[in-house]
Order: C-alpha cells, then sequence, then structure tokens
C-alpha cells in the first residue's frame, strides 16, 4: 500500500487533503470508511461527525424567533 503522504518534511499531497474533505462533506462517521482508507488518509482524526454533510437532518445554527434550531430537509426541493 502507498500512502500519499511521506514521512520526511513534504508537504502532503493535495490528494490526501481533498479526500480529507470529501469525507467530512459525504459522510456521518468514520465507520462509513474501509480499514484502508481511514489509515491512508487518516480519517480518524479528520474530525468526521456528519455538521459538514449537507444531507444531514440539522444543523447547528443560532435558535430563531420561533425557538427553532436547525434546517429541516424535509423543506429541500429534491427531498
Amino acid at each position: 500500500m502507498q500512502f500519499a503522504r511521506g514521512e520526511t518534511a513534504k508537504p502532503v499531497d493535495s490528494r490526501w487533503h481533498e479526500a480529507r474533505i470529501n469525507a467530512r462533506k459525504t459522510a456521518f462517521s468514520v465507520q462509513e470508511f474501509s480499514d484502508e482508507d481511514i489509515l491512508r488518509y487518516d480519517l480518524d482524526t479528520a474530525g468526521i461527525t456528519g455538521e459538514d454533510n449537507p444531507r444531514t437532518y440539522t444543523v447547528n445554527r443560532p435558535i430563531d424567533l420561533l425557538n427553532e434550531n436547525g434546517l429541516d430537509l424535509r423543506r429541500f426541493k429534491n427531498r
């Protein structure tokens, strides 16, 4: 298995960063990925919580005047 980042002081490969960003935007937890991907892209430290995923049922935002907190996906046109 070849890793996209080296053990030297060289900068990390841009594909490594893109994979971590994509994982945060598309997943809800680290368990959705294979052991190889978790190891290759250090996904256990990527902060995958589902908050960056647009398909999350609710997102954190301030409580509005109607005492609602979050965005209901059922309001989206494609749902």
